[in-house]
């Protein structure tokens, strides 16, 4: 482990590919940025591209011309162009950043900035969003051969170089137990993983003003094969709920367009929202939250659902699954089963009354989970480790 200056107890130099705020990862890591801003932690900030006017300029720098320049170099080479832009702005990024207490980075974006920090005598945490790459691949590489679908979990490149930060990085940061498990099964040390679960904005993500009259399923997030999607969608169609709604809020993968388009044909009961700018509304509509997840490193969508006052199904496979109580205000049932679904959705459909308080119980819940609960656990984590290596 390396040596620290006391005299930079303690800074971050912070680092992340992505468009802050943004979808998922956006999301999650400015609420990091404004976690480490507001406990005077953070040095600098290197994202790709700055959305939000609260992040300040002179510590947060962004990167876009780098995106820019990777999409048209893929254009004309036709590489990957997950490869190609987080290697470009991960490279840059290493060779910009001085000296500081911690670097903290995302996986597939830190390679050559972990080796940085090193030589600069810095300590490295990774944050890791998924289970362990090599996890990730054995739950997802035998349901896409059972499907029949050409699929890798990974590009190569990628998957190497996942790999290589784990091995680089003195800390990774998790927000799950199930995340956290799958780098103990692949030989990390406990005191190695620092696990801080997510947070929801309760003040945003309200329940509505009256419980939903009709019996309505949402399921949000994008509808792909790790999601269990088509799991959802064959017990729906088992079920055959005349006077209910499945609503499906997210954009469908290439490899599950059909079976989604042939859903929808067959049963006028399911919805599909492509974009919700609002998802509030949409979540106050429904009746209960389903995430089948078949790997899932936490799952945001349930934390919002729970903070509007849905009773949430999640699987075994969901990071979010440390927040649920099960039968209190939520079920936690197995992946890759269908009957398992159309079974939990069934005692739901029967069982309204108990639906309701559950929802009420979903938010108190929620409620416990802030972002700034989220940030001051991240920022103690920081204070600890960096105090441990003086």
């Amino acid at each position: 482990m390396s040596h620290i200056d006391v005299r930079r107890l303690p800074t971050v130099i912070f680092s992340v590919g992505v468009w802050l705020p943004g979808g998922g990862m956006g999301n999650h890591a400015y609420y990091q940025v404004k976690g480490l801003e507001r406990h005077g932690l953070l040095h600098r900030a290197y994202i790709m591209r700055r959305m939000a006017p609260d992040l300040d300029p002179a510590l947060v720098r962004d990167c876009y011309l780098l995106e820019r320049l990777a999409y048209r170099i893929v254009r004309y080479s036709h590489l990957n162009q997950y490869v190609i832009r987080d290697n470009l702005f991960d490279f840059w990024i290493s060779r910009h950043f001085a000296k500081a207490t911690v670097f903290y980075g995302w996986n597939h974006h830190a390679l050559w900035s972990l080796k940085r920090a090193k030589r600069l005598g810095m300590l490295t945490v990774l944050e890791r969003a998924n289970s362990h790459p090599l996890t990730y691949t054995r739950l997802l590489e035998q349901e896409y051969a059972a499907l029949g679908i050409p699929y890798a979990p990974y590009h190569p490149a990628i998957l190497k170089k996942h790999l290589q930060e784990l091995a680089e990085t003195d800390y990774v940061a998790v927000t799950s137990r199930f995340t956290k498990e799958s780098l103990l099964e692949h030989g990390m040390r406990d005191e190695q993983i620092l696990l801080t679960p997510l947070g929801v904005d309760a003040d945003r993500f309200v329940p509505g003003p009256e419980p939903a009259e009709k019996f309505r399923v949402i399921c949000v997030g994008q509808l792909c094969v790790r999601k269990g999607t088509h799991y959802l969608l064959e017990a729906w169609g088992k079920l055959g709920l005349s006077d209910a709604e499945l609503v499906l809020v997210g954009a469908v993968t290439e490899e599950l367009r059909e079976p989604v388009e042939q859903s929808m044909k067959s049963h006028a009961t399911i919805t599909h929202i492509p974009h919700s700018p609002e998802p509030v509304s949409v979540y106050q509509q429904a009746a209960v939250f389903i995430l089948p997840t078949l790997e899932d490193g936490f799952g945001l969508v349930v934390l919002e659902a729970m903070a509007c006052g849905l009773p949430v199904i999640i699987t075994e496979h969901a990071g979010a699954k440390d927040c649920v109580r099960p039968d209190v205000d939520g079920f936690l049932i197995p992946p890759y089963s269908a009957e398992a679904i159309a079974d939990t959705l069934l005692h739901c459909y029967r069982n309204r009354e108990k639906l309701h308080r559950m929802g009420i119980s979903a938010r108190r819940q929620a409620e416990q989970y802030s972002w700034k609960r989220y940030q001051d656990t991240l920022a103690d984590h920081l204070r600890r480790i960096s105090a441990h290596h003086l």
